[in-house]
Protein backbone atom coordinates (compact mmCIF):
# COMPACT_ATOMS: atom_id res chain seq x y z
CA UNK A 1 0.00 0.00 0.00
CA UNK A 2 1.33 3.38 -0.84
CA UNK A 3 2.21 5.35 1.76
CA UNK A 4 0.18 8.34 0.72
CA UNK A 5 -3.55 6.69 0.67
CA UNK A 6 -4.63 8.98 -2.27
CA UNK A 7 -2.19 8.33 -4.56
CA UNK A 8 -2.80 8.17 -8.12
CA UNK A 9 -2.78 5.86 -11.07
CA UNK A 10 -0.73 7.59 -13.66
CA UNK A 11 -2.51 5.72 -16.99
CA UNK A 12 -6.33 6.48 -15.60
CA UNK A 13 -7.46 7.99 -18.36
CA UNK A 14 -9.03 11.33 -17.28
CA UNK A 15 -10.09 14.29 -19.75
CA UNK A 16 -8.67 16.71 -17.57
CA UNK A 17 -5.01 16.70 -15.72
CA UNK A 18 -5.25 15.35 -12.65
CA UNK A 19 -2.61 15.89 -9.63
CA UNK A 20 -3.19 14.36 -5.90
CA UNK A 21 -3.74 16.41 -2.98
CA UNK A 22 -0.28 15.56 -1.65
CA UNK A 23 1.55 16.35 -4.49
CA UNK A 24 -0.88 20.05 -5.12
CA UNK A 25 0.19 20.33 -1.64
CA UNK A 26 4.08 20.24 -2.36
CA UNK A 27 4.08 22.06 -5.53
CA UNK A 28 1.97 24.75 -3.90
CA UNK A 29 4.72 25.25 -1.15
CA UNK A 30 7.20 25.76 -3.70
CA UNK A 31 5.59 28.33 -5.56
CA UNK A 32 4.93 29.95 -2.15
CA UNK A 33 8.40 30.67 -1.31
CA UNK A 34 7.65 30.13 2.15
CA UNK A 35 8.97 28.09 4.60
CA UNK A 36 6.75 24.76 5.68
CA UNK A 37 5.88 26.05 9.28
CA UNK A 38 4.81 29.01 7.76
CA UNK A 39 2.64 26.97 4.72
CA UNK A 40 1.16 25.04 7.37
CA UNK A 41 0.16 28.50 9.68
CA UNK A 42 -1.88 29.88 6.62
CA UNK A 43 -3.24 26.50 5.68
CA UNK A 44 -5.02 26.35 8.90
CA UNK A 45 -6.08 30.11 8.13
CA UNK A 46 -7.64 28.88 5.30
CA UNK A 47 -9.18 25.94 6.64
CA UNK A 48 -10.85 27.82 9.75
CA UNK A 49 -13.68 28.78 6.92
CA UNK A 50 -16.68 26.40 8.11
CA UNK A 51 -17.05 25.09 4.13
CA UNK A 52 -13.61 24.16 4.19
CA UNK A 53 -13.16 22.35 7.50
CA UNK A 54 -13.79 18.63 6.44
CA UNK A 55 -11.00 19.16 4.90
CA UNK A 56 -8.81 19.17 8.06
CA UNK A 57 -9.03 15.16 7.93
CA UNK A 58 -9.05 14.79 4.55
CA UNK A 59 -5.46 16.29 4.36
CA UNK A 60 -2.36 13.69 3.77
CA UNK A 61 -0.55 12.87 6.43
CA UNK A 62 2.39 15.21 6.17
CA UNK A 63 0.00 17.94 5.87
CA UNK A 64 -1.95 17.20 9.39
CA UNK A 65 -2.64 20.29 11.32
CA UNK A 66 -1.51 19.88 15.08
CA UNK A 67 -4.65 19.93 17.42
CA UNK A 68 -3.75 23.35 18.47
CA UNK A 69 -4.31 25.02 15.01
CA UNK A 70 -7.86 23.61 14.62
CA UNK A 71 -10.83 25.52 15.85
CA UNK A 72 -11.35 25.13 18.96
CA UNK A 73 -14.52 23.08 19.72
CA UNK A 74 -12.64 20.36 17.66
CA UNK A 75 -9.65 20.00 19.49
CA UNK A 76 -10.56 16.81 20.81
CA UNK A 77 -11.07 15.34 17.71
CA UNK A 78 -7.93 17.22 16.34
CA UNK A 79 -6.44 14.93 19.20
CA UNK A 80 -7.74 11.57 17.70
CA UNK A 81 -7.03 11.97 13.81
CA UNK A 82 -3.53 13.52 14.27
CA UNK A 83 -1.63 10.51 13.73
CA UNK A 84 -3.97 8.26 12.13
CA UNK A 85 -7.19 7.32 9.75
CA UNK A 86 -11.12 7.17 10.72
CA UNK A 87 -12.31 4.04 11.20
CA UNK A 88 -16.16 2.88 11.28
CA UNK A 89 -16.47 2.44 15.08
CA UNK A 90 -14.49 5.76 15.30
CA UNK A 91 -16.92 7.77 12.42
CA UNK A 92 -19.74 6.37 14.80
CA UNK A 93 -18.76 7.68 18.04
CA UNK A 94 -18.19 10.89 16.25
CA UNK A 95 -21.23 11.78 14.60
CA UNK A 96 -21.93 14.30 16.71
CA UNK A 97 -19.19 16.18 16.58
CA UNK A 98 -18.93 15.49 12.54
CA UNK A 99 -22.16 17.40 12.45
CA UNK A 100 -20.56 20.25 14.51
CA UNK A 101 -17.63 20.16 11.86
CA UNK A 102 -20.25 20.63 9.12
CA UNK A 103 -22.20 24.08 8.33
CA UNK A 104 -25.46 24.75 9.56
CA UNK A 105 -28.32 24.81 6.73
CA UNK A 106 -29.37 28.54 6.26
CA UNK A 107 -31.95 29.42 7.04
CA UNK A 108 -32.02 27.51 9.83
CA UNK A 109 -35.48 25.16 10.55
CA UNK A 110 -36.78 21.78 11.52
CA UNK A 111 -36.41 18.65 9.39
CA UNK A 112 -39.93 18.28 8.95
CA UNK A 113 -39.96 22.01 7.70
CA UNK A 114 -37.85 21.92 5.24
CA UNK A 115 -39.63 18.61 4.02
CA UNK A 116 -43.07 20.03 4.23
CA UNK A 117 -41.64 23.34 2.12
CA UNK A 118 -44.33 24.18 -0.35
CA UNK A 119 -43.15 24.43 -4.15
CA UNK A 120 -42.02 27.77 -5.48
CA UNK A 121 -43.73 27.00 -8.85
CA UNK A 122 -46.40 25.30 -10.88
CA UNK A 123 -45.09 21.77 -12.77
CA UNK A 124 -45.31 23.71 -15.80
CA UNK A 125 -43.05 26.24 -14.86
CA UNK A 126 -40.83 24.01 -13.67
CA UNK A 127 -40.53 22.24 -16.83
CA UNK A 128 -39.58 25.48 -18.59
CA UNK A 129 -36.56 25.54 -16.69
CA UNK A 130 -36.12 22.33 -17.42
CA UNK A 131 -36.34 22.88 -20.93
CA UNK A 132 -33.79 25.75 -21.09
CA UNK A 133 -31.06 25.67 -23.29
CA UNK A 134 -28.66 27.96 -22.24
CA UNK A 135 -24.60 27.11 -22.16
CA UNK A 136 -23.60 24.82 -19.20
CA UNK A 137 -21.79 27.24 -16.56
CA UNK A 138 -18.69 26.29 -14.78
CA UNK A 139 -16.37 27.36 -12.03
CA UNK A 140 -13.70 30.25 -12.45
CA UNK A 141 -10.87 31.41 -10.37
CA UNK A 142 -11.58 33.36 -7.38
CA UNK A 143 -11.63 36.88 -7.48
CA UNK A 144 -9.39 36.91 -4.63
CA UNK A 145 -6.38 34.07 -4.56
CA UNK A 146 -6.39 31.48 -1.99
CA UNK A 147 -3.87 32.85 1.10
CA UNK A 148 -1.90 29.73 0.11
CA UNK A 149 -0.23 30.89 -2.82
CA UNK A 150 -1.18 31.89 -6.56
CA UNK A 151 -1.77 28.49 -7.55
CA UNK A 152 -3.96 26.62 -5.81
CA UNK A 153 -7.41 27.27 -4.86
CA UNK A 154 -10.20 24.94 -2.92
CA UNK A 155 -12.41 24.98 -6.10
CA UNK A 156 -12.52 22.80 -9.23
CA UNK A 157 -11.76 25.85 -11.62
CA UNK A 158 -12.13 25.08 -15.62
CA UNK A 159 -14.89 22.03 -14.90
CA UNK A 160 -18.51 22.45 -15.74
CA UNK A 161 -21.76 21.04 -14.28
CA UNK A 162 -23.87 18.36 -16.17
CA UNK A 163 -26.88 20.87 -16.54
CA UNK A 164 -27.00 24.92 -16.76
CA UNK A 165 -28.24 26.96 -13.83
CA UNK A 166 -31.92 26.72 -15.01
CA UNK A 167 -32.30 23.06 -15.26
CA UNK A 168 -30.38 22.58 -11.99
CA UNK A 169 -32.88 24.87 -10.33
CA UNK A 170 -35.61 22.69 -11.73
CA UNK A 171 -33.87 19.90 -10.30
CA UNK A 172 -34.58 21.19 -7.04
CA UNK A 173 -38.12 22.62 -7.23
CA UNK A 174 -38.77 18.96 -8.24
CA UNK A 175 -36.99 17.39 -5.62
CA UNK A 176 -38.74 20.24 -3.16
CA UNK A 177 -42.59 18.73 -5.28
CA UNK A 178 -42.00 15.34 -4.19
CA UNK A 179 -40.84 15.98 -0.78
CA UNK A 180 -43.87 17.82 -0.45
CA UNK A 181 -45.98 15.16 -1.84
CA UNK A 182 -44.43 12.81 0.66
CA UNK A 183 -45.32 15.03 3.43
CA UNK A 184 -48.66 15.14 2.67
CA UNK A 185 -49.16 11.63 3.87
CA UNK A 186 -49.52 13.00 7.71
CA UNK A 187 -53.07 12.69 8.72
CA UNK A 188 -54.78 12.28 5.79
CA UNK A 189 -55.84 8.92 4.33
CA UNK A 190 -56.56 9.79 1.02
CA UNK A 191 -52.82 11.04 0.26
CA UNK A 192 -50.60 9.27 -2.03
CA UNK A 193 -47.23 10.43 -1.80
CA UNK A 194 -44.97 11.15 -4.00
CA UNK A 195 -46.45 7.87 -6.46
CA UNK A 196 -48.80 9.76 -7.33
CA UNK A 197 -46.72 12.49 -9.45
CA UNK A 198 -44.87 9.50 -10.62
CA UNK A 199 -47.36 7.22 -11.73
CA UNK A 200 -49.05 10.47 -13.83
CA UNK A 201 -45.88 11.33 -15.74
CA UNK A 202 -45.52 7.50 -16.34
CA UNK A 203 -48.98 7.45 -17.90
CA UNK A 204 -47.76 10.51 -20.14
CA UNK A 205 -45.13 8.81 -21.58
CA UNK A 206 -41.97 9.76 -19.25
CA UNK A 207 -39.56 7.06 -19.11
CA UNK A 208 -38.66 7.29 -15.28
CA UNK A 209 -36.19 4.84 -13.73
CA UNK A 210 -34.12 4.87 -10.22
CA UNK A 211 -31.11 3.36 -9.44
CA UNK A 212 -29.26 3.21 -6.12
CA UNK A 213 -25.65 4.68 -6.69
CA UNK A 214 -22.27 5.05 -4.60
CA UNK A 215 -19.44 7.53 -5.70
CA UNK A 216 -16.67 8.55 -3.97
CA UNK A 217 -17.26 11.24 -0.95
CA UNK A 218 -15.76 14.63 -1.00
CA UNK A 219 -18.40 16.31 1.05
CA UNK A 220 -18.73 19.02 -2.24
CA UNK A 221 -15.02 19.89 -1.33
CA UNK A 222 -12.85 20.75 -4.84
CA UNK A 223 -9.15 22.03 -5.62
CA UNK A 224 -7.10 22.83 -8.55
CA UNK A 225 -3.66 24.17 -9.16
CA UNK A 226 -2.43 26.09 -11.40
CA UNK A 227 0.78 26.35 -13.08
CA UNK A 228 2.27 29.12 -15.07
CA UNK A 229 2.99 26.66 -18.18
CA UNK A 230 -0.28 25.19 -18.32
CA UNK A 231 -3.94 24.35 -17.48
CA UNK A 232 -5.60 23.89 -14.35
CA UNK A 233 -4.33 20.07 -12.78
CA UNK A 234 -7.76 19.29 -10.60
CA UNK A 235 -7.25 17.59 -7.57
CA UNK A 236 -9.17 14.35 -6.41
CA UNK A 237 -10.17 14.60 -2.97
CA UNK A 238 -11.52 11.58 -0.73
CA UNK A 239 -11.85 10.45 2.71
CA UNK A 240 -9.51 7.47 3.17
CA UNK A 241 -10.82 4.92 6.03
CA UNK A 242 -9.55 1.73 8.17
CA UNK A 243 -11.85 -0.71 7.47
CA UNK A 244 -11.38 -3.29 10.49
CA UNK A 245 -10.82 -5.90 7.85
CA UNK A 246 -7.92 -7.38 6.98
CA UNK A 247 -6.56 -8.65 3.89
CA UNK A 248 -4.83 -12.21 2.94
CA UNK A 249 -1.41 -10.90 4.50
CA UNK A 250 -2.92 -10.01 7.55
CA UNK A 251 -2.78 -5.95 6.37
CA UNK A 252 -5.95 -4.24 7.65
CA UNK A 253 -7.57 -2.77 4.07
CA UNK A 254 -7.98 0.95 3.61
CA UNK A 255 -11.05 2.27 1.75
CA UNK A 256 -12.23 5.44 0.17
CA UNK A 257 -15.85 6.81 1.95
CA UNK A 258 -18.43 6.70 -0.30
CA UNK A 259 -21.03 8.63 -0.65
CA UNK A 260 -24.77 6.67 -1.12
CA UNK A 261 -28.15 7.74 -2.62
CA UNK A 262 -30.85 6.51 -5.07
CA UNK A 263 -30.87 8.65 -8.04
CA UNK A 264 -33.67 9.56 -9.54
CA UNK A 265 -33.98 10.27 -13.45
CA UNK A 266 -37.10 11.57 -15.11
CA UNK A 267 -37.07 11.55 -19.00
CA UNK A 268 -40.22 14.10 -20.99
CA UNK A 269 -40.36 15.88 -23.90
CA UNK A 270 -37.26 17.65 -23.90
CA UNK A 271 -36.83 17.24 -20.27
CA UNK A 272 -34.20 15.56 -18.04
CA UNK A 273 -35.00 15.88 -14.28
CA UNK A 274 -32.34 14.20 -11.89
CA UNK A 275 -32.26 13.56 -8.00
CA UNK A 276 -31.28 11.88 -5.39
CA UNK A 277 -32.42 10.73 -1.82
CA UNK A 278 -30.69 10.40 1.22
CA UNK A 279 -29.99 11.80 4.79
CA UNK A 280 -27.89 14.78 4.21
CA UNK A 281 -26.33 17.44 5.38
CA UNK A 282 -28.99 19.72 3.98
CA UNK A 283 -30.84 19.69 7.36
CA UNK A 284 -33.60 16.78 6.21
CA UNK A 285 -33.85 13.33 4.88
CA UNK A 286 -35.60 13.29 1.17
CA UNK A 287 -35.04 14.20 -1.88
CA UNK A 288 -32.25 16.73 -3.26
CA UNK A 289 -30.95 17.82 -6.63
CA UNK A 290 -28.40 16.00 -8.14
CA UNK A 291 -26.55 19.01 -9.24
CA UNK A 292 -22.97 17.34 -9.59
CA UNK A 293 -20.25 19.14 -10.84
CA UNK A 294 -18.75 16.93 -13.19
CA UNK A 295 -15.83 15.64 -11.68
CA UNK A 296 -14.49 12.64 -13.80
CA UNK A 297 -13.01 11.04 -11.53
CA UNK A 298 -15.63 10.78 -8.65
CA UNK A 299 -18.95 10.72 -10.30
CA UNK A 300 -19.16 10.14 -13.92
CA UNK A 301 -22.34 8.37 -14.66
CA UNK A 302 -20.72 6.47 -17.20
CA UNK A 303 -17.39 6.07 -16.90
CA UNK A 304 -17.58 3.65 -13.54
CA UNK A 305 -16.39 6.43 -11.12
CA UNK A 306 -20.60 5.86 -10.09
CA UNK A 307 -21.28 2.50 -8.89
CA UNK A 308 -24.75 1.59 -9.57
CA UNK A 309 -26.51 -1.17 -7.71
CA UNK A 310 -28.83 -4.01 -8.09
CA UNK A 311 -31.63 -3.92 -10.88
CA UNK A 312 -33.09 -0.09 -11.54
CA UNK A 313 -36.43 0.66 -10.19
CA UNK A 314 -39.36 0.64 -13.08
CA UNK A 315 -43.06 0.64 -13.59
CA UNK A 316 -44.30 -0.70 -10.27
CA UNK A 317 -41.26 -1.31 -8.94
CA UNK A 318 -40.54 2.24 -8.49
CA UNK A 319 -43.75 3.30 -7.39
CA UNK A 320 -43.49 0.88 -4.38
CA UNK A 321 -40.01 2.52 -3.78
CA UNK A 322 -41.10 6.11 -3.73
CA UNK A 323 -43.55 4.79 -0.98
CA UNK A 324 -40.74 3.53 1.38
CA UNK A 325 -39.30 6.77 0.21
CA UNK A 326 -41.94 8.45 1.91
CA UNK A 327 -41.99 6.63 5.30
CA UNK A 328 -38.37 6.60 5.39
CA UNK A 329 -38.15 10.70 5.12
CA UNK A 330 -41.25 11.13 7.33
CA UNK A 331 -39.47 8.72 10.26
CA UNK A 332 -36.14 10.52 10.31
CA UNK A 333 -37.34 14.06 9.55
CA UNK A 334 -40.02 13.30 12.94
CA UNK A 335 -37.60 12.13 14.97
CA UNK A 336 -35.06 14.68 14.06
CA UNK A 337 -37.34 17.47 14.52
CA UNK A 338 -38.49 16.05 17.56
CA UNK A 339 -34.75 15.81 19.31
CA UNK A 340 -33.90 18.90 17.73
CA UNK A 341 -30.94 16.94 15.93
CA UNK A 342 -27.98 19.29 14.46
CA UNK A 343 -28.23 19.18 10.50
CA UNK A 344 -31.48 17.30 10.33
CA UNK A 345 -30.16 14.48 12.44
CA UNK A 346 -27.37 13.90 9.70
CA UNK A 347 -24.56 11.21 11.20
CA UNK A 348 -27.01 10.46 14.13
CA UNK A 349 -29.80 9.16 12.53
CA UNK A 350 -27.01 7.60 9.67
CA UNK A 351 -25.23 9.06 6.78
CA UNK A 352 -26.01 9.11 3.68
CA UNK A 353 -24.79 5.64 3.44
CA UNK A 354 -27.12 3.98 5.89
CA UNK A 355 -30.35 5.44 4.40
CA UNK A 356 -29.71 4.21 0.63
CA UNK A 357 -28.60 1.03 2.29
CA UNK A 358 -32.17 0.56 4.33
CA UNK A 359 -33.54 0.98 0.69
CA UNK A 360 -31.67 -2.07 -0.28
CA UNK A 361 -32.31 -3.87 2.40
CA UNK A 362 -36.16 -2.91 2.35
CA UNK A 363 -36.80 -3.95 -1.06
CA UNK A 364 -34.00 -7.16 -1.71
CA UNK A 365 -33.48 -8.06 1.57
CA UNK A 366 -29.84 -7.54 1.73
CA UNK A 367 -27.49 -4.53 1.17
CA UNK A 368 -24.02 -3.84 -1.01
CA UNK A 369 -22.98 -0.63 1.39
CA UNK A 370 -20.29 -0.44 3.79
CA UNK A 371 -19.67 1.13 6.33
CA UNK A 372 -23.25 1.07 8.22
CA UNK A 373 -23.00 3.14 11.25
CA UNK A 374 -26.63 3.57 12.48
CA UNK A 375 -26.33 2.83 16.10
CA UNK A 376 -28.65 0.65 17.99
CA UNK A 377 -29.95 3.32 20.36
CA UNK A 378 -31.07 5.67 17.54
CA UNK A 379 -32.39 2.46 15.56
CA UNK A 380 -34.75 2.04 18.34
CA UNK A 381 -36.29 5.40 18.68
CA UNK A 382 -36.48 5.20 15.17
CA UNK A 383 -38.71 2.03 15.39
CA UNK A 384 -40.32 3.84 18.14
CA UNK A 385 -41.44 6.93 16.30
CA UNK A 386 -42.30 4.63 12.88
CA UNK A 387 -45.04 3.08 15.32
CA UNK A 388 -46.38 5.83 16.50
CA UNK A 389 -46.67 7.26 13.23
CA UNK A 390 -48.13 4.55 11.56
CA UNK A 391 -51.09 5.27 12.89
CA UNK A 392 -51.87 8.51 10.87
CA UNK A 393 -50.36 6.16 7.80
CA UNK A 394 -52.32 5.72 4.86
CA UNK A 395 -53.31 2.35 3.87
CA UNK A 396 -51.58 2.59 0.95
CA UNK A 397 -48.52 2.86 2.34
CA UNK A 398 -48.50 0.12 5.37
CA UNK A 399 -46.71 -2.40 3.20
CA UNK A 400 -44.01 0.26 3.40
CA UNK A 401 -43.71 0.79 6.36
CA UNK A 402 -43.42 -2.57 7.68
CA UNK A 403 -40.66 -3.13 5.22
CA UNK A 404 -39.08 -0.26 6.88
CA UNK A 405 -39.25 -1.75 10.57
CA UNK A 406 -37.93 -5.25 8.93
CA UNK A 407 -34.69 -3.28 7.64
CA UNK A 408 -34.63 -1.13 10.66
CA UNK A 409 -34.00 -4.30 12.30
CA UNK A 410 -31.89 -6.42 10.04
CA UNK A 411 -29.76 -3.86 8.72
CA UNK A 412 -25.88 -4.84 9.82
CA UNK A 413 -23.65 -2.51 11.78
CA UNK A 414 -19.69 -2.07 10.99
CA UNK A 415 -18.42 -0.72 14.16
CA UNK A 416 -17.18 -4.41 14.86
CA UNK A 417 -16.31 -7.06 12.42
CA UNK A 418 -15.57 -10.72 12.84
CA UNK A 419 -16.19 -14.32 11.59
CA UNK A 420 -19.23 -13.85 8.71
CA UNK A 421 -19.90 -10.56 9.80
CA UNK A 422 -16.40 -10.04 8.26
CA UNK A 423 -16.85 -11.67 5.03
CA UNK A 424 -20.01 -10.01 4.15
CA UNK A 425 -18.54 -6.73 5.34
CA UNK A 426 -15.80 -7.23 2.84
CA UNK A 427 -18.10 -7.68 -0.33
CA UNK A 428 -20.41 -5.08 0.69
CA UNK A 429 -17.26 -3.13 1.07
CA UNK A 430 -15.91 -4.27 -2.42
CA UNK A 431 -19.10 -3.11 -4.06
CA UNK A 432 -19.01 0.06 -2.94
CA UNK A 433 -16.30 1.14 -4.58
CA UNK A 434 -16.02 2.47 -7.68
CA UNK A 435 -15.34 -0.13 -10.83
CA UNK A 436 -12.95 2.44 -12.08
CA UNK A 437 -10.99 5.00 -10.44
CA UNK A 438 -7.70 6.82 -10.69
CA UNK A 439 -6.95 5.90 -6.77
CA UNK A 440 -4.51 3.48 -6.71
CA UNK A 441 -6.51 2.43 -3.22
CA UNK A 442 -8.90 1.39 -4.83
CA UNK A 443 -6.80 -0.34 -7.30
CA UNK A 444 -5.79 -2.13 -4.15
CA UNK A 445 -9.02 -3.34 -3.36
CA UNK A 446 -10.13 -4.97 -6.77
CA UNK A 447 -6.60 -6.78 -6.39
CA UNK A 448 -7.22 -8.19 -3.23
CA UNK A 449 -8.08 -11.78 -2.11
CA UNK A 450 -11.75 -12.95 -1.03
CA UNK A 451 -10.82 -14.37 2.11
CA UNK A 452 -10.64 -12.19 4.77
CA UNK A 453 -10.30 -12.27 8.51
CA UNK A 454 -11.36 -9.09 11.34
CA UNK A 455 -9.06 -7.06 13.39
CA UNK A 456 -9.79 -5.42 16.56
CA UNK A 457 -10.12 -1.46 16.48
Amino acid sequence: MAADPLALQAAWPSEVPLISLEDALEQSLLQSGRSREDYLRRLAQDLHKPQLQPLLWLLPRRWRLGAAQWPQRLHGLAQVLEQGLLTPALLAVLSDELAALLPEPMPSSSALERWRTAPECSWEQLLELARCRDPIDGVLAAAREAQLSPGLQWRNVGLQYGQNSAQRQANGLAARWLNHAGSSLAGSQDARGGRQLIAALQQQGWLIEARCRASVASFGLGASLHRADGPWQQVPIALPLRTGLLDSSGQEIQSLLPHSSVELELKGPGVQLLLQFYQGTEGLCGWEALNDLQRPWQNDRHNGTVRYQGEPFRGENLLELMDLCDVIAWVHNSLASQAQLRLGGYGTLGFCIDTTALVQQACWGHCQLFPLLLGGAWRERLSRCAHTLREQLPASHQAAMDRYLVALNQLPLDVSLHGKSAEQAWQRLRSSQPSSSPFLLVQHLQDAADHLTAVTL
